[in-house]
């Protein structure tokens, strides 16, 4: 996501409105494996929203005939969308397939709304995914002392930001259990990854807010004080985000209920 006000998954605003939630969710999940598939090799992959609306909303099961303005429009998307067969001769270039579409193995009946749980594990999923694109992409901005020319460097850098997520959920994301990381459901557990976050953000250009300039570690903190640093931390991401791209930030959001 280095462009200015671009996403490298789709907006999960995007698949709210029920006139187009069916059609927009199948588009999604016949292109997913492929594009995740291209995010582990082209990390500047991105997307704006209008060209992921554009794609989400085309019948790619019946291809526009001629020039018109609609037909080059998405053509345009499908080019940026789609593999390319000199990178990846090994994979089939299909915009568009017939028969169910696939969801963690399974298989649902296209043209059909998925069940309420499948549906906000996309779209919670997509959040996640965002999230840690855009802190990346953030962090590569606003650290002060950032060396962006030595790999050595922006290694060490992704291994710290790896601790403000759950184990093995920072590279290639699973639909977990229970709340996990930044959405734990316990105050204590989720305050180690907020801490963590604090830790990043500490090192970014710029005035902070005085808490998290004087946390140093997360032990003792009254539940009051955990409750101001986690609000604090996240206004001053948020606001950071949209003062460097222009738009608001994705956030992660809790798959269950605190109930669960």
């Amino acid at each position: 996501m280095e462009s200015y006000g671009r996403y490298v998954f789709p907006d999960p605003g995007l698949f709210t409105h029920p006139a187009t939630a069916t059609k927009y969710i199948e588009s999604w999940l016949r292109v997913r494996e492929v594009w995740l598939m291209r995010m582990a090799q082209e990390s500047s992959l991105a997307l704006s929203s209008q060209h992921w609306r554009t794609f989400l909303a085309s019948d790619n099961t019946k291809p526009e005939k001629g020039e018109t303005k609609a037909a080059r429009r998405r053509q345009e998307v499908l080019d940026l969308l789609l593999p390319s067969a000199e990178m990846y001769p090994g994979v089939a270039n299909r915009s568009g397939s017939m028969g169910p579409i696939v969801w963690q193995g399974r298989e649902y009946p296209s043209g059909v709304f998925p069940p309420g749980n499948v549906v906000r594990e996309i779209l919670w999923e997509l959040y996640e995914l965002n999230f840690i694109h855009e802190l990346q992409s953030l962090d590569r901005r606003a650290c002060q002392d950032l060396d962006l020319s030595s790999a050595d460097k922006l290694f060490e850098r992704q291994l710290e930001i790896s601790r403000c997520f759950h184990t093995s959920s920072f590279r290639r994301v699973s639909i977990p259990s229970k709340n996990y990381g930044l959405a734990d459901n316990d105050n204590d557990t989720r305050l180690w990854f907020v801490t963590a976050l604090v830790f990043i953000v500490k090192s970014w250009k710029g005035e902070k807010p005085v808490i998290l300039a004087r946390i140093s570690s997360s032990a003792d903190l009254s539940l009051a004080c955990t409750i101001e640093l986690e609000k604090a931390v996240t206004k001053y991401y948020c606001q950071q985000f949209f003062n460097y791209f222009g738009r608001a930030a994705q956030v992660p959001h809790r798959l269950f209920s605190s109930n669960n």
